[in-house]
């Protein structure tokens, strides 16, 4: 699967977003039971939608040949070495880890507290 190139406010998903990346040289994710699974993408400086990569997209890739497309978020670009960038992502789930939870008591079943 060609990885493909997403804006940060990207909702739906359904589209090519902002365009295939087929120029990408190299995408490589890692990926443990229970644990982490980010991936490094190398892309040329040259390459079609260079200007559009920010911190903050979204790429949509195949994170093994088994799974369905997931997406990653950019949280690092590296400085271009030879007209190349390596972009690092991390799934789109880690986001969570900055929503907080408040502490909090319920009264009822799982539905309620869900619910809540």
């Amino acid at each position: 699967m060609i990885p493909t190139l997403y804006a940060p406010e990207e909702t739906a998903f359904e589209s090519d977003g902002l365009g295939l990346l087929p120029d990408c040289l190299s995408c490589e994710v890692t990926e443990e039971r229970n644990g982490v699974l980010e991936a490094s993408l190398q892309y040329p400086t040259t390459g079609r939608h260079y200007a559009d990569v920010v911190v903050g997209s979204i790429v949509k890739l195949l994170p093994n040949d088994t799974s369905d497309p997931q997406l990653f978020r950019v949280y690092k670009i590296s400085a271009p070495i030879n007209q190349v960038v390596t972009l690092s992502l991390e799934h789109i789930s880690y986001e969570l880890k900055e929503v907080p939870v408040i502490n909090f008591k319920v009264s009822g079943n799982a539905a309620t507290a869900l619910n809540t």
